[in-house]
């Protein structure tokens, strides 16, 4: 009985079950948003087919790209990009907050994108509008903070999993990639939610993978030539992401232009650019996934693996304008595209050689996870995609060891991954557990020191020698009738003066204060305090509300206080 009530205490009550429930219905919701992306995109790619093969299908990409960058920026006042940044940005800085219409912005811009031919995916979109749905959903519960991130990353594997029928991969992509944090408290609603939507997205679209591979006869010698090709697809990887980051340096420069700086006209040029590639090679925009379909199954035959090799290229070019261009779309699919291609155009180059006979096939298999695993540096991610994608589970191992390989080159060579360059360039990408996620959840207004002594602007340094006995401070805060911060006193910078009787009683604390110390803000967090106090070496600063009013001092020691007790929570929170 003693062991039944300590486990009861311990136990989390109603709550998780209050958050699979939740789960349950941001499932739901996001299968809808992928179900209507999915078919969406399929049947206007179809409608516009008898367009593209027209003389004016070269300009089709350009206007799509026009229309959806439009739809985004201009119609719904979204912020441009590729999406899951944002997505991160919501997650690290904004408490898992996003708009409800979120929830169609990206989908309706990336729909028109796609579906005219930009050659990009629809990973990003959809982990946009199903992460808006997890966090309207969340508001609607009104749960706390920690909950509505939760739902959210909820929202991005629901719709991840049914809009490419791969629950693992959703479930894998939304801990290992947004949430950034593995435990049972975040593990289980994510779970309900990605069955719960990828159950019906089979009904609505089909229970098939996205792709068709047959069963591949792999032995040691295959393992080991993949290991060459797990180094490959990571350099090519760190060429793809470095390619459209130049393109988007380039794109921003150019928008500063009367003309070329208007909402989608430099994604509209791009545009122009993948038109006249998809005019000489089709299977290279759009999603391009009968491209892999034919390298899994071997139909461009290994002898004119030459013409894989160029469509690769074609592909690669397709892609960089597209995103670089900040087009609507994700990496997934080019990465799945490309990979296919690159694997195959390796195996049929091994065919060569002699005494050695593989199956492009195989390799065309390895490279997608590989590809993807080193755009985004989430092994996971690559190996669960290529493998519930294509059903290739007896591949398991090799592919393991490509996208491993690959993700290692990616890391060596780049900092960050695709989608989380510029947040953690900028300083905005702050993981749980983190020295900056901690310090950023804190402000600084709550970290004021139990006592600040203040002295007005027309007393002198004799009337600040009367305070000194009944204080132990060392810094004060000197203010004018209003109330507002002026400057601060240090002792160990008065002592010259402090200690002379005479001098005390002509030195007006105007002249003797520090005007110039840096003030810190009532709604500043404690990162930014830090990064203060790390600037000028100070040990105490004032902070100040809007009005420049003094509130009270910061003080380092406190600081560190507060960060090792709430470290201790956080952790011991995340470790349930």
């Amino acid at each position: 009985m003693v062991r039944l009530g300590r486990l009861r205490q311990g136990s989390a009550g109603t709550e998780p079950w209050l958050m699979a429930l939740l789960a349950a219905l941001v499932g739901v919701a996001a299968s809808a948003v992928a179900v209507a992306l999915r078919s969406g995109v399929h049947w206007l790619f179809e409608a516009l087919q008898t367009v593209r093969d027209s003389p004016m299908g070269i300009a089709l990409p350009a206007v799509g790209a026009l229309l959806g960058v439009i739809v985004i920026r201009v119609v719904f006042r979204e912020p441009g990009g590729h999406g899951v940044p944002a997505v991160l940005e919501a997650v690290s800085r904004h408490g898992g907050s996003m708009r409800p219409r979120s929830m169609v912005s990206r989908l309706l811009g990336s729909l028109i994108n796609v579906s005219s031919g930009g050659s990009a995916g629809l990973e990003g979109p959809i982990a946009f509008s199903a992460a808006a749905v997890g966090s309207t959903v969340a508001a609607s519960a009104k749960v706390a903070e920690r909950q509505r991130i939760l739902l959210l990353a909820c929202g991005v594997a629901g719709g991840i999993g049914a809009i490419f029928n791969a629950p693992l991969t959703g479930v894998i992509f939304a801990t290992e990639v947004v949430l950034a944090e593995w435990a049972l408290a975040t593990v289980i609603p994510v779970v309900v939610a990605a069955t719960v939507a990828t159950s019906i997205g089979r009904g609505m679209l089909g229970a098939e993978g996205a792709f068709s591979s047959g069963e591949f006869a792999w032995d040691s010698v295959d393992l080991g030539l993949s290991v060459p090709l797990g180094l490959l697809a990571g350099v090519v990887s760190v060429g793809l992401v470095g390619a459209i980051f130049k393109v988007e340096t380039l794109a921003a420069s150019l928008k500063k232009g009367k003309l070329l700086g208007k909402p989608g006209v430099v994604a509209a040029f791009a545009g122009l650019g993948v038109g006249s590639i998809g005019w000489a090679f089709p299977q290279a925009i759009g999603e391009g996934y009968e491209l892999v379909n034919d390298c899994l199954n071997d139909d461009f035959h290994s002898e004119i693996f030459l013409f894989a090799a160029v469509v690769f290229l074609a592909k690669f070019v397709a892609t960089v304008l597209t995103l670089g261009s900040n087009a609507p779309g994700g990496i997934f699919a080019p990465s799945l595209v490309l990979g296919a291609a690159l694997g195959f155009s390796y195996g049929g180059a091994l065919n060569l050689l002699p005494g050695i006979e593989v199956e492009p096939g195989f390799f065309a298999l390895l490279a997608m996870a590989g590809l993807v695993a080193g755009t985004m540096q989430a092994p996971f991610t690559g190996m669960f995609l290529a493998l519930e994608t294509t059903g290739s589970w007896s591949e398991t191992l090799p592919l393991m060891l490509v996208a491993v390989l690959s993700a290692l080159v990616s890391r060596s060579l780049l900092r960050h991954s695709f989608y989380t360059w510029e947040l953690a360039e900028t300083g905005r990408l702050l993981r749980p557990g983190t020295d900056r996620r901690i310090l950023a959840d804190l402000q600084a207004v709550e970290m004021l020191d139990l006592e600040s002594v203040t002295i007005e602007m027309g007393h002198t340094l004799d009337d600040l020698a009367k305070i000194l006995p009944k204080t132990r401070r060392n810094h004060f805060a000197v203010i004018n009738s209003q109330g507002v911060f002026q400057g601060m006193l240090d002792l160990s910078s008065l002592r010259a003066v402090i200690f002379d009787p005479l001098l005390r009683k002509v030195t007006p604390v105007d002249t003797a204060m520090d005007s110039t110390v840096p003030r810190i803000s009532k709604d500043d967090s404690l990162l930014q305090a830090m990064e203060v106090f790390e600037e000028v070496g100070a040990w105490v600063l004032p902070v100040i509300d809007g009005d420049g009013k003094f509130l009270g001092t910061l003080s380092k020691s406190t600081l560190f206080d507060r960060y090792r007790r709430e470290l201790i929570v956080q952790t011991s929170a995340r470790a349930e």
